[in-house]
């Protein structure tokens, strides 16, 4: 079965390598054929050079299914290296011929390594000689030792090629296996704050109050009964308070594509309040572990603000990747209000969610925008920049 290049960015490298072999190639068979002696301009000589053009430009622009084939059959390799060895008998072992061939040592070492280039590379050689006794040619140092040793030179340098790769592979995965380890403990530590400051200090209250209820049930029945249903009001915020953190602890956001996670938050929530949601999220798009968290807590907000207080009928959800940007849009299609121009109005008047996005997108070093008018809905903006160094995975399939 054919490897996915999407999935293994090191063969997404070598294949950006291929693409680039067979553009040399491509330009090799052309200068060859401008090139070819007098005594040789054949319509043979012509037909070959012009089919190894074409093959090489068929596997330049389908590089993505020809590479995964090559790598799970090598012995497509020892084919070209036949087809290149036409381009020899027919144009002469000297000139540009010599360089359509030398391609494919260095395909050897890109693909296979040491193995490939010690398999190949010999095969090359007896193919040169074998056009070489078929042509006429001046025996010489170069022809005779040079320009065979250029074979394996050429898979020296697909060897060299493919060793920086999975050197390059190495340690991208120890720094995300580093960023995972990092993120597991802020996240921890963000839970463990999380707790004392929601749930711990719910529990507190409701221990509190429970504990002067009977106090109230001689003195003031009716207190009592305002006191006893404060309690129920404050266990279920508790409760759901539980069930937030729970679901955060089950959901591995740090493992998946950011787009994901929005898809599957906005999806249950649509499921649990029965509000038509529209979600849509760009292919690649991506941000560092620690600001994933933030930006995934907005949403939540956002969405449990829509819950309460705009009775919308449906909302649309957008994650986007504008140039050196990530951008998040949550839109209702609910009743709105008349957003100030002072945020902390809203948090002296009881209304903390906008609030608490606020903070959290400063936390994330990201831009919060509010718009809402009455009966026309209201849309929370976050934008995201790119903190330096940071990258998405999908450009890997976009090199060469």
């Amino acid at each position: 079965m054919a490897v996915s290049l999407a999935s293994d960015p090191p063969l997404a490298r070598i294949g950006a390598t291929f693409r680039l072999l067979m553009q040399v190639r491509v330009l090799a068979s052309g200068l060859a054929l401008l090139l070819v002696p007098g005594d040789r301009a054949t319509l043979e000589t012509i037909f070959v050079l012009s089919c190894v053009g074409a093959l090489s430009a068929l596997a330049l622009f389908g590089w993505q299914e020809i590479v995964p084939r090559l790598i799970a059959y090598p012995v497509l390799l020892a084919l070209d290296a036949l087809v290149a060895y036409a381009a020899l008998e027919v144009g002469g072992v000297l000139g540009p011929f010599f360089l359509v061939t030398a391609i494919t040592s260095t395909l050897a070492g890109l693909l296979f390594q040491w193995s490939g280039t010690l398999l190949i590379c010999p095969l090359q050689v007896l193919l040169y000689y074998a056009a070489a006794a078929d042509s006429a040619w001046v025996v010489s140092f170069q022809t005779v030792l040079g320009m065979p040793l250029c074979y394996f030179i050429g898979g020296f340098v697909g060897t060299a090629i493919r060793r920086l790769f999975d050197e390059f592979a190495r340690s991208d995965e120890a720094r995300h296996r580093a960023e995972v380890a990092a993120a597991a403990a802020e996240e921890r530590n963000r839970l463990a704050r999380e707790m004392h400051d929601s749930l711990v200090k719910t529990l507190r209250g409701i221990s509190m109050a429970a504990a002067v209820l009977p106090a109230w049930v001689s003195r003031s029945p009716d207190r009592a009964r305002e006191e006893a249903q404060r309690i129920v009001a404050a266990a279920e915020i508790a409760s759901r308070e539980a069930r937030e953190l729970i679901a955060e602890l089950r959901t591995d956001t740090a493992q998946r594509a950011l787009g994901e996670v929005v898809e599957d938050i906005v999806d249950a929530w649509a499921e649990a309040t029965g509000v038509k949601a529209e979600v849509s999220a760009d292919s690649g798009v991506e941000l560092p572990i620690r600001t994933r968290h933030e930006v995934a807590a907005i949403l939540r907000e956002a969405l449990e603000n829509v819950k309460r207080h705009a009775d919308a009928p449906s909302i649309e959800v957008r994650l986007r990747g504008c140039g050196d940007r990530v951008v998040l849009t949550i839109a209702d299609h609910g009743k709105g209000f008349a957003m100030p121009a002072d945020v902390d109005e809203l948090a002296r008047a009881g209304h903390y969610g906008v609030v608490g996005m606020q903070e959290r997108a400063v936390h994330a070093g990201a831009e919060l925008a509010v718009t809402s008018e009455p009966g026309a809905g209201t849309t929370v903006t976050v934008t995201v920049p790119f903190p330096d160094g940071a990258a998405a995975p999908a450009p890997y399939l976009e090199m060469a």
